[in-house]
């Protein structure tokens, strides 16, 4: 009878063994049991990569401060300090020439030629005019003036106070009368006898005076 009950004790503690020592967090060697393994969840905005994506190679900057400018012996560029690289194909450009400040250029007014002075014939002297006359409005008035023996031609005109001719006409002879429809308005009146040729061209100085008009 005893060797019934110890092997139904043996049979018990073989089964205990067996499961692992009632529930223990730990091995039967004493190490940490395996925890099973939770995946981190994604980000809400993650998308799958497209097929065929491949990531670019991140690129450390350099350690190395170099001289703007300057190129290595293998042909690569160098770098600003702080580690920004220059492109291969970099090259220092130059400094910008002083430009020289603008002086304007004073414009000189244009002077015209001083008028030449010609020589007249003796003959052009001898032309002379009869003075200034004294009228009235509306009334007629006679100018007079000496003239050159061989010309006979001349042309008279008369200018009104405010400077416009008024007036031209050729006569013949020593003097010309004037109508009162022209001295309407109180004032000096100018008037002139030109010389002319044949050819009805002026020759000499014209000879002049003025015509003093009141009411």
């Amino acid at each position: 009878m005893r060797k019934v009950w110890l092997l139904i004790v043996l049979v018990i503690a073989l089964a205990l063994s067996g499961c692992g020592g009632g529930g223990d967090s730990k091995s039967e060697d004493g190490g940490p049991s395996v925890t099973p393994f939770v995946p981190t969840p994604l980000p809400p905005t993650w998308t799958p990569s497209p097929q065929g994506f491949v990531p670019s190679p991140t690129v450390s900057p350099t350690p190395e401060a170099t001289v703007p400018g300057e190129v290595t012996p293998t042909g690569q560029s160098g770098g600003l300090v702080g580690g920004t690289p220059f492109p291969p194909a970099w090259t220092p450009g130059r400094r910008p020439s002083p430009t020289s400040r603008y002086t304007p250029t004073m414009a000189l007014p244009t002077v015209p030629p001083a008028a030449t002075w010609t020589l007249q014939p003796d003959y052009c002297y001898t032309l002379v005019g009869g003075g200034d006359v004294q009228t009235v409005v509306g009334k007629p008035v006679v100018i007079t003036w000496t003239p050159i023996a061989t010309v006979p031609n001349y042309m008279i005109t008369v200018r009104h106070p405010g400077g416009g001719i008024m007036f031209i006409q050729v006569v013949r002879g020593e003097s010309l009368q004037l109508s009162g429809d022209l001295f309407t308005v109180a004032g000096a009146y100018g008037w002139e006898a030109w010389p002319l040729d044949e050819a009805g061209q002026r020759i000499c100085f014209p000879v002049s005076g003025e015509i003093v008009v009141s009411f």
